[in-house]
């Protein structure tokens, strides 16, 4: 027994010590960067395996061979000796074209054959597909410079700036819970950021790449890349099977992909890793197939959970502005996502997702070492603890905080004055009726008080040489300002029409008030509350009562009365629905991220007669509904259907007018409005309006450079008037017919450099209006528009 027991020990500590522990990195060696799941083997064995989305690697090496073979899609294959217990790093050198240049049969091609069994289980495959998921995330993001090539000149002089930091990093750990169809809700739990105690923005750091590889279209910075492994890639992807790897009983098949030549899509290319176990994407490497003023890569790692669902395990991305600062060092963004504590098919509640997609937990920014600790995937090293050392320091010396706060004030539209906030929407306005008004408004902010905010404004008209001013005291119900009571007062100019719910649509990019010269004087006092239901429902009722003046010649016969000016008593609601749209709360504020289902706009006025001396008894409604929709090969459409209806004959400035934008000094194309009609050419009481609009992106032309986004547009509009003879001293058309335009845009037809991040392209529009009522002058149907806007690409 003994000398058995001894010849086992023997045979034990031989074996062990027979074996071999390699760990080491795979990397690029021109750039140093590492390279995602690079397939390695040792010489003359059978072992086999795929480093890590970091390009990490560790094996037991039972053999006698001593050689490793690594081979990567678009690199040359390289053989690399190694030692027991050492750490090795493998250099591959990229070859000139990164996607074999192939020409196989579309039948006999085998990737194509896996591909097609890829789009067949990817609805099973699919993790947002899962009845419900729960999960926990620790996130790092790096900001840093890269420094290429041997230009030692470095004008800005970033090296010695640096000094062995980042140029800032930030972390987080979130928890986020899933309930198909697409309930989801994310929380910041624990946030550090390099400089920063009290970081805002930490939630945006989860929303840099999608979830998952599975969606139709995979989305970045706004432009929808056709996946592929969508439905019909086939006809305008190449694939190209580069290896099969075995793994136990699993095989793996590693499938290089990039569109087909003189396909004009948004698309990507890259390479699938491919697991025979139900033909799931078990990692991707992608990236945008045209190289723009931002490139983003993306890696993604999944792994089988309770031996049936594959579900990511590993997010990274990386982003790298190709000539900002200036092409020889590029700004990188690196992140890099590990999801632990994966459990699916829970029994969640409906009722227990809040508004917010993503938010930050209170205490998040607060967390100790020991929290740290718990949650790193990975220690920081030398650089990450220096840079948080460093920039912690810089950050409390400059107050990057109070900076911060500037920021969210600027997002609400205001500017902070320590305990006073400018209102910048009410800050240098102009329009045609008032020329420039020069003036401002001020509200107490959160240094004052938290509950409750008093606020007043003053402006004078340099045109029309008038003083405008009002004041306001607003009552904060619920801490996310989703409930407010307010009182105001105002004596100020309304455009005429504006009292419909095109008034919600008044922003900072709504060139349409710019050109507004038909204005009406009230004298308004009125009290309001705003609050939201129902998750997807905002409320805001308010009752008013005015005295309003027309500031043009108008005169108003109503039975045996005549008004040149009126007493208006109302009870208006207006009601937002928003079905499943989604916020990130950021910044101290819900920012929207959007929904796919259609927005409702209802606006609904009552007025009261003899109440608090009010002149008219009527019921106003009105009722919009908008949508954008993305459909893969065709592009993108957007609509907004409007109507209205008032029951009784009203003055000018009660009734439907100034949908129409035409204006030779504003070449702008100004969204929802009829480009070739005057601002107050009709008048209705009733109206129906139709603006349909689709942009076919890059479909149509893509030639290098060259690449114009081609918009086509239709708008259809509808109106009638009871009692025309009742408005006097104005002129005015009715439109009980069908009005009718049409449009075509090119934009990006000329592009400018915008500081080496983008593109500002420069396009031109035009719109015809036709039918019954178009103009005798063939010219005065023609509306030209110019456009602006920002591109990447």
């Amino acid at each position: 027994m003994k000398h058995t027991f001894c010849f086992l020990l023997c045979l034990i500590l031989t074996r062990s010590y027979g074996q071999e522990f390699i760990r080491g990195t795979v990397v690029d060696k021109e750039t140093k960067l590492p390279l995602a799941f690079a397939n390695l083997s040792v010489k003359n064995t059978d072992i086999t395996f795929i480093c890590d989305v970091n390009g990490k690697f560790s094996f037991v090496n039972h053999s006698q061979s001593n050689i490793l073979i690594c081979t990567y899609v678009g690199f040359k294959k390289a053989e690399c000796i190694f030692h027991k217990n050492e750490t090795i790093v493998i250099e591959l050198e990229p070859v000139l074209n990164d996607l074999k240049e192939v020409v196989i049969n579309a039948a006999d091609n085998p990737a194509n054959g896996i591909i097609e069994k890829v789009i067949v289980f990817k609805e099973k495959n699919n993790p947002e597909n899962v009845k419900s998921f729960q999960y926990s995330c620790y996130n790092k993001i790096i900001y840093d410079y890269n420094f290429l090539g041997n230009d030692k000149t470095d004008s800005l002089q970033l090296r010695q700036k640096l000094r062995g930091t980042h140029f800032f990093m930030m972390e987080s750990v979130t928890e986020r819970k899933f309930m198909k169809p697409n309930l989801s809700e994310e929380v910041v739990i624990g946030t550090k950021v390099s400089g920063f105690k009290n970081p805002s923005f930490a939630s945006i750091a989860t929303d840099f790449q999608p979830f998952s590889f599975y969606n139709d279209n995979i989305k970045f910075f706004n432009i929808n890349y056709l996946n592929p492994i969508s439905k019909g890639s086939l006809k305008k992807y190449k694939f190209h099977l580069e290896e099969t790897v075995m793994r136990e009983k699993d095989t793996i098949y590693i499938i290089s992909f990039k569109p087909k030549a003189n396909k004009n899509f948004d698309g990507l290319k890259g390479v699938l890793y491919i697991n025979s176990k139900k033909f799931a994407v078990q990692n991707v490497v992608a990236s945008p197939a045209e190289k723009g003023k931002i490139d983003i890569k993306i890696q993604q790692k999944y792994s089988l959970q309770d031996n049936e669902y594959w579900f990511p395990e590993q997010l990274n991305f990386s982003i790298q502005f190709n000539h900002f600062p200036n092409e020889h060092t590029p700004m990188v963004i690196d992140g890099k996502s590990y999801i632990s504590q994966v459990k699916l098919n829970l029994p969640l509640d409906k009722n227990g997702f809040g508004l917010q997609s993503v938010r930050l937990d209170e205490a998040s920014a607060s967390k100790d070492s020991l929290f740290w600790k718990k949650y790193r995937v990975e220690p920081l090293n030398t650089v990450d603890q220096k840079t948080y050392r460093v920039m912690d320091s810089i950050g409390q010396k400059k107050n990057f905080d109070s900076y911060l706060s500037i920021v969210e004030k600027i997002l609400q539209g205001k500017y902070p004055l320590k305990c006073l906030d400018v209102d910048l929407s009410k800050t240098l306005l102009y329009n045609r009726y008032e020329g420039l008004r020069i003036g401002s408004g001020f509200y107490t902010n959160e240094r004052i008080s938290r509950k409750f905010s008093l606020g007043a404004f003053l402006g004078y008209g340099v045109k029309d040489k008038a003083l405008k001013y009002g004041g306001e005291f607003i009552f904060r119900l619920l801490k996310n300002n989703e409930g407010q009571l307010g009182i105001h007062y105002q004596n100020n100019l309304i455009e005429t029409g504006s009292y419909s719910n095109r008034s919600a649509e008044d922003n900072f990019l709504n060139f349409r008030r710019f050109i507004g010269y038909q204005y009406d004087a009230i004298n308004e006092i009125g009290v309001s509350i705003h609050f939201r239901s129902f998750k997807y429902i905002l409320w805001d009722l308010r009752f008013n009562q005015s005295k309003t003046t027309p500031k043009y010649s108008y005169e108003f016969i109503f039975g045996n009365q005549s008004f040149t000016h009126y007493n208006n008593s109302t009870v208006k609601l207006d009601l937002r629905f928003a079905y499943r749209e989604k916020f990130v709360n950021s910044f101290h504020q819900n920012i929207s991220t959007g929904t796919k289902n259609p927005i409702v706009f209802v606006s609904f006025s009552k007025g009261f007669k003899d109440f608090f001396k009010g002149d008219f008894d009527y019921t106003k409604i009105e009722l919009a509904v908008e949508q954008s929709l993305y459909t893969r090969n065709i592009g993108a459409t957007r609509y907004r259907v409007e109507t209205g209806y008032v029951n009784k004959s009203l003055p000018y400035g009660l009734l439907f007018t100034g949908e129409g934008s035409h204006d030779k000094n504003m070449l702008l194309i100004m969204k929802n409005t009829f480009q070739t009609m005057l601002p107050y050419e009709f008048l209705s009481d009733r109206y129906v309006n139709l603006f349909l609009s689709h942009n076919f992106g890059g479909l149509v032309f893509k030639r290098n450079k060259f690449q114009p986004v081609l918009w086509w547009h239709n708008n259809i509009g509808w109106g009638a008037l009871s009692h025309e003879a009742f408005h006097k001293l104005i002129e005015f058309k009715t439109k009980d017919k069908m009005y009718l335009e049409t449009g075509v845009e090119f934009d990006n037809l000329i592009k400018i450099n915008y500081f080496n991040l983008a593109d500002i392209g420069f396009g031109v529009g035009g719109y015809y209006r036709y039918g019954y009522y178009s103009n005798p002058e063939f010219k005065d149907n023609i509306a030209l528009r110019f456009t602006a806007n920002i591109s990447i690409k």
